[in-house]
């Protein structure tokens, strides 16, 4: 017996869904990395953008520090050019009123120029207006042409300042330039204005580098602030932002990073992480995935994502670790696939049971089918009876029964269908066996009929030779006694005592034809005997047809069965065809015994019809010999007067012995018929013989079957 189909279903179902679970983890892992990694990314840029709005007001805030300082300080600047410039026309007032002379007046406001300060040792300075200096605080400087001066930048600044000075009324100028005492330029701002009435361009400024210097400290508060803030944030379990700026220096550490974080390297390039990220960053781009080596000498994955500030030329960059990135994903995965593996048990439970109650009918039907195909269809009915003692079988059998079929399905019909075929197979295989039976018994009395027929024929055969023979000697006595009557008129002498012979003659012939009567009648009797049994084999033939037509139907119907039954009914199919072979064998047969038959009982009644013929020529020809027996009998006591009428008498014996060569024709072809009968019970004998044979052929291939007598 195969496997159970239950438990090879159950495989099929159960590596179907552990394929399907498998690929749903790996497809879940492979999908949730990717929204874990994507929800990562947005969760750092949105905490870069954070930090960009952060930085966003700090810069804002730094750059109207730094404007509104620059805008004082400017002010300062022109306020204190106002007051200078009123000092001079002061001087130009007396130089006017006659009180100085223009050079006193001149040199006083040199002398205003070189000493005086104001802020930060900021001064004044006076240069004509193509820019020769008059005054200034550097004595070294005063008579040289500064037109063509430039700062340390390479600005030349001499036109802006003559453009603004004469043509502007006034101007600001900005430019790098040594403080007074000092050898490194600093950031300052001239404001210059002419002075028309002696065509001077006087000029003040101020060094700003304590506004830079505000602004700086203002950044490094920012800087604090975006350290303390940082250090709140967290990405994952350890990730953490930080800040670099265009010189590549960590402006703000990640938290727990140490002193050369600067100096990661990023394996996968060779470049330090800080220059990878900043060209990621100055491109437009976010993320940027590495590997680093730890200082335990491990090498981590890590993911960051950076955005530059252009205005600040700052960075903010985050680094998260991917193995955190993924942890959430192994915990969901372990979770799942434990949830996963618990629905997998149920599940499998849940199918086996169901698909158990499913195939048991099957099973069951598969046992009947097995048992039906080993020729025990007592045994496939006490297997089906046990399965539909109780169940649903019970309630199908029973539904098929009353004929009351409602929500059924294939197994169901099969079962039907087995059920029905294992009934008509069952009933098939009696009658064939009946069937069989009752050939089996036609075909014993057949033989023996043909036996006696045959044992019948062969006495008519020596009968008819021995009255052959009687009939070539009487014909030949005729027509010796023809020419002996021929000569009776020339020996009448002796014509007394040749019919005293003749009379005792005709006592031997009349016993002979009396003999020849009964064996005629005999002859007649047992070819009616013939004639008979070819009509009770015609009668047995008409059955044999009639039980192999039958045989036939029901091999039809054993088929159509076992088509119905699909693969189960394979074994009942063959049956089938080999009854249907047998039947059909049967039926040729029967058809040659009936052909025969035809022909004996044809031969038959022609042989009755000339033996009736013969008989009653017989009887005549006793007749005839007793009425010559009489005429004899006259003769011998009148043979001495009827010498006359010898001639007649020899008429009479022509006659005789006419009829007498007719009776050896008529035993002649009633010998020939003989034979023929004989050759035809021959022929029927072995027909008779191969049916009996295809019987036993029949016997046996149903014998394999043992059904139920009902």
């Amino acid at each position: 017996m195969l496997r159970s189909i239950s438990t090879r279903i159950s495989y099929i179902v159960a590596a179907v869904v552990i394929a399907s679970t498998l690929v749903t983890l790996l497809f879940t892992s492979s999908t949730v990395e990717e929204d874990m990694t994507n929800a990562q990314g947005r969760t750092a840029r949105n905490t870069i953008r954070m930090g960009m709005l952060y930085l966003q007001e700090g810069y804002q805030s730094l750059d109207r520090y730094r404007k509104h300082a620059f805008d004082d300080r400017r002010q300062s600047i022109k306020d204190s050019m106002t007051i200078f410039m009123s000092q001079i026309d002061s001087y130009y007032e007396l130089y006017k009123s006659g009180k100085l002379s223009e050079k006193e007046a001149k040199e006083a406001a040199y002398k205003l120029a070189r000493n005086t300060r104001y802020f930060n040792n900021d001064y004044f300075f006076i240069y004509t207006d193509k820019l020769e200096a008059l005054a200034h605080p550097d004595r070294t400087l005063e008579g040289r042409d500064l037109s063509n001066l430039s700062d340390i930048n390479g600005y030349a600044f001499g036109p802006d300042m003559i453009r603004k000075a004469t043509r502007e009324g006034g101007g600001y100028v900005k430019l790098l330039w040594t403080r007074l005492g000092e050898d490194e330029p600093i950031s300052k701002i001239l404001y210059v204005k002419g002075f028309s009435k002696w065509k001077w361009i006087i000029g003040t400024g101020a060094y700003v580098d304590d506004i830079e210097a505000s602004v700086e400290r203002q950044k490094q508060d920012l800087l604090h602030d975006m350290r303390k803030g940082f250090s709140q944030i967290r990405l994952a379990e350890t990730g953490r932002l930080f800040l670099f700026d265009n010189d590549k220096k960590v402006l703000v550490p990640p938290r727990g990073a140490g002193p050369e974080f600067a100096k990661t390297l990023n394996l996968k390039t060779g470049n330090t992480l800080i220059h990878d990220l900043k060209e990621v960053g100055k491109l437009g781009e976010w993320r940027l995935d590495y590997k680093v080596r730890r200082q335990d000498g491990e090498i981590v994955r890590r993911q960051s994502y950076v955005h530059y500030f252009a205005p600040l030329g700052w960075f903010v960059a985050s680094t998260v670790p991917m193995k955190e990135i993924y942890a959430p994903v192994r915990d969901l995965i372990v979770k799942q696939g434990a949830i996963s593996f618990i629905i997998l048990l149920l599940t499998i439970g849940v199918i086996y049971y169901v698909i158990r109650r499913i195939c048991l009918p099957i099973r069951s039907v598969s046992r009947v089918a097995y048992h039906v195909s080993q020729g025990d269809l007592r045994e496939a009915k006490r297997v089906f009876a046990m399965a539909t003692d109780k169940g649903h079988l019970k309630k199908v059998v029973e539904s098929f029964e009353t004929g009351k079929e409602k929500r059924f399905d294939e197994v169901d019909h099969l079962v039907k269908s087995i059920h029905t075929m294992l009934l008509t197979l069952n009933s098939l295989v009696s009658q064939v066996q009946v069937s069989g039976d009752q050939v089996t018994g036609s075909a014993l009395k057949l033989g023996t009929a043909i036996n006696q027929l045959e044992a019948a024929v062969e006495n008519q055969a020596a009968a008819t030779q021995e009255l052959g023979s009687s009939s070539r000697e009487i014909s030949a006595t005729s027509q010796e006694l023809a020419r002996t009557m021929n000569e009776s008129t020339t020996v009448a002498v002796s014509t007394g005592e040749l019919a005293a012979q003749g009379v005792h003659d005709l006592g031997e012939m009349g016993v002979t034809m009396d003999a020849m009567r009964d064996a005629s009648g005999g002859i007649f009797s047992k070819l009616s005997v013939i004639n008979s049994k070819a009509a009770n084999i015609s009668s047995v033939v008409t059955s044999i047809s009639k039980i192999s037509e039958q045989i036939n139907l029901l091999s039809l119907n054993a088929a159509i069965e076992a088509e119905k039954a699909g693969e189960f009914g394979q074994g009942f199919s063959v049956v089938a065809r080999e009854i249907r072979k047998l039947a059909d064998q049967t039926a040729m047969s029967t058809l040659d015994i009936e052909k025969i038959v035809a022909e004996m009982l044809s031969a038959v009644s022609a042989g009755v019809m000339e033996m009736d013929k013969f008989r009653k020529q017989v009887e005549t020809g006793v007749s005839n010999v007793a009425l010559l027996g009489d005429g004899i009998s006259g003769v011998v006591t009148q043979v001495q007067t009827l010498t006359p009428r010898f001639e007649s008498v020899n008429e009479g014996m022509q006659n005789q012995s006419e009829g007498a060569e007719q009776i050896s024709k008529a035993m002649i072809q009633l010998s020939e018929t003989s034979i023929q009968t004989k050759d035809a019970l021959t022929e029927f004998v072995s027909i008779t013989e191969q049916l009996s044979s295809s019987v036993s052929s029949l016997e046996e291939e149903v014998a394999a079957f043992q059904v139920d007598q009902d």
